[in-house]
C-alpha cells in the first residue's frame, strides 16, 4: 500500500511541476500530505524531540530542516552563488572564458574544436557554477568562431548548452549535497570519487558530441554562417585586467592546498575559502578602481545573490527533504527495500533504479536539483539497511541529474542558449539526446566497474540500453514521417 501511495505522490508532484507549478510548493505539499497520511495509518516519528502532537511535529521537522540547512549546506551554496555573481560583476569570469578559449580558436577543424569546446566548458564549470551563465559566456566567445569555421548553429548551440551536463567539483550544489550525504569533505569527494569517473567521461562524451553534430550537419545539409546573433550577449561583457583570471580559481586552490591532500596542518573549508577569495577579489577591485563605493557595491551584490540562492536552491533542498520524509514516513523506502530483497535485488540494482529515476525526472522537469534533492536524503538509510557504501551509491545518482537536465527542452540553459542562437529548444535537445544518453550509460558502466558491481547490473544495463535504442528508433521514424507528411 505504501508503494502505491508513493507512486501516486511521485506522479502527482511530477505532473504539477511539468505544468510549471512552483517545485518548492509542490514538494512541500506532497511531502506534508504523505506525512499526514502516515499519521492516520501509523505512529511515525518526524523529530527526535516531539512537540507533543504529531500534527505540530510535521512543521517542527520543516523548521529544524530550515535551521540545519541554512547554517550548513545552505550557507555554502549561498556563498558560492554570491561569489559567482561577484566574479561575473568584476569581469573575472569573462576573462577566464576569453583567455582559455583562445587556443581553441587556432584550430582549423570545426568538429575537433566542438569536442574541445565541450571539454573546455566542463573544465570551466569548476569555477563558473551556473549552467546558464557559462553557456551564455561561451555563446559570446566561441559561438561566432565555430559558426565561421562551418558548424551549424544547432551543432554549436547543442555543445555549448551541454557544458555543465557532468556536474562535479565544489561549485556544484548537487556535488556538495552528495558529499555531505556521504559524510565526506567536498574536496575528498571531488578528488577521490568524482575525478576518476569524470576525467574519462568528459573526453568520451566530447568526442561523441562532435561525431553526432557532424552527422546531423551532414544530414540536414545546412551550414548557417551567422555571427550577428550574439551581439546582445557580448555587449554586456565587463573588461577586466588579465590577472583577474586567477580569482575564480582561488577557492579551489585554497581548499586543495590546505587540506589533508596538501598542507595537512592547516584546514580551509569551502565557506572559509569563499570568504577569503571574496575579500581578496574586493581588494583587487579597490586597487583597480580606487573607489570604496564600488567595492561596497560589489559586496552588496554578493549578499543580494545569497538571498536569491536561498530563495531558489536552499528552499528546494528543504522541500526535497520534506518530500523524502513523506516517503519515509509512509514506509515507502522500507517497502521498496523489502520488495527488492524478495526479488533478489542487490544494492547495485537499487542504485541503478534510483539513477534511472533521477535521470528521467530531471529530463522531464528540466531541473537536476529538484530530482536529486528529493532522492539524496534516502540514500544513507538505504545504504545502511543493505550494507552498501553511501559514496558509491550516491555518485551515479548525482551524475545522472545533470545529464538528464541537458535533454530537457524546458531546462533554463537550453532555453537561454536556444534564444541566443535563434533556434527552438527542441532543435538543441534533438542534438544533445544521443551524447547525453550515451554518456549516461557510459557513466553507469564506469561507476559500477569502479565499485566492482558491473556484472550484477550488466543484464539490466543491456535491457535499458536496448529500450533506449528502440525508443530513439521509433522517435526517428515518427520524425521522418512527420517531415515527409509536411
Amino acid at each position: 500500500m505504501s508503494l502505491i501511495i508513493a507512486v501516486i505522490g511521485l506522479l502527482f508532484a511530477g505532473r504539477l511541476i511539468l505544468k510549471n507549478y512552483n517545485p518548492q510548493g509542490v514538494l512541500f505539499l506532497t511531502g506534508i500530505a504523505m506525512m499526514a497520511i502516515a499519521m492516520l495509518t501509523s505512529t511515525p516519528s518526524f523529530v527526535s524531540q516531539s512537540t507533543g502532537w504529531l500534527g505540530f511535529d510535521v512543521f517542527e521537522y520543516i523548521s529544524k530542516t530550515f535551521a540545519n540547512r541554512a547554517g550548513g549546506l545552505g550557507l555554502q551554496i549561498m556563498l558560492i552563488g554570491g561569489f559567482a555573481v561577484l566574479m561575473s560583476a568584476i569581469g573575472a569570469s569573462q576573462v577566464m572564458v576569453r583567455i582559455t578559449a583562445k587556443p581553441l580558436m587556432q584550430l582549423n577543424s570545426p568538429y575537433v574544436m566542438l569536442a574541445m569546446a565541450f571539454m573546455l566548458g566542463q573544465a570551466l564549470s569548476l569555477f563558473i557554477s551556473s549552467a546558464t551563465g557559462l553557456g551564455l559566456l561561451l555563446m559570446a566567445t566561441l559561438y561566432p568562431v565555430l559558426i565561421r569555421l562551418g558548424c551549424s548553429k544547432a551543432a554549436v548551440a547543442a555543445v555549448l548548452a551541454s557544458t555543465c551536463a557532468i556536474e562535479f567539483g565544489p561549485g556544484s550544489g548537487n556535488s556538495m549535497l552528495a558529499a555531505q550525504t556521504a559524510g565526506l569533505e567536498i574536496t575528498e569527494y571531488f578528488v577521490n570519487k568524482q575525478l576518476p569517473v569524470i576525467s574519462v567521461l568528459i573526453v568520451i562524451v566530447g568526442i561523441i558530441h562532435a561525431l553526432v553534430q557532424k552527422y546531423f550537419d551532414a544530414r540536414d545539409q545546412r551550414q548557417d554562417v551567422q555571427t550577428d546573433v550574439v551581439e546582445n550577449v557580448s555587449s554586456s561583457e565587463v573588461e577586466a585586467p588579465l590577472y583577474y583570471i586567477l580569482l575564480p580559481i582561488l577557492p579551489l586552490f585554497l581548499m586543495l592546498t590546505f587540506s589533508k591532500m596538501g598542507v595537512g596542518t592547516i584546514r580551509v573549508g569551502l565557506p572559509t575559502a569563499i570568504l577569503i577569495s571574496s575579500f581578496i577579489s574586493l581588494a583587487f577591485e579597490y586597487i583597480r578602481h580606487r573607489d570604496v563605493k564600488i567595492v561596497f557595491s560589489r559586496l552588496q551584490d554578493i549578499f543580494d545573490n545569497m538571498g536569491k540562492v536561498f530563495a531558489t536552491v536552499v528552499t528546494l533542498i528543504i522541500a526535497g527533504e520534506t518530500f523524502a520524509m513523506g516517503l519515509k514516513s509512509i514506509g515507502a523506502i522500507d517497502a521498496l527495500l523489502n520488495a527488492g530483497s524478495q526479488a533478489g535485488f542487490s544494492a547495485s540494482i537499487i542504485v541503478l533504479f534510483m539513477a534511472i529515476l533521477t535521470f528521467t525526472i530531471s529530463a522531464l522537469m528540466g531541473s537536476g536539483n529538484a530530482a536529486f534533492f528529493s532522492f539524496a536524503p534516502m540514500v544513507p538509510q538505504i545504504a545502511d539497511k543493505i550494507g552498501a557504501n553511501v559514496a558509491e551509491m550516491i555518485l551515479p545518482i548525482q551524475l545522472s541529474a545533470g545529464m538528464g537536465r541537458t535533454i530537457s527542452p524546458i531546462a533554463g540553459v537550453i532555453i537561454a542558449v536556444a534564444g541566443i542562437a535563434g533556434l527552438s529548444p527542441f532543435d538543441i535537445v534533438r542534438r544533445t539526446l544521443i551524447p547525453m544518453i550515451s554518456g549516461w550509460l557510459l557513466m553507469l558502466v564506469i561507476t559500477f566497474t569502479a565499485s566492482g558491481q558491473l556484472m550484477e547490473v550488466l543484464p539490466f544495463l543491456v535491457v535499458v540500453s536496448a529500450l533506449v535504442a528502440v525508443a530513439m528508433l521509433i522517435r526517428r521514424k515518427k520524425t521522418a514521417q512527420l517531415a515527409t507528411a509536411g
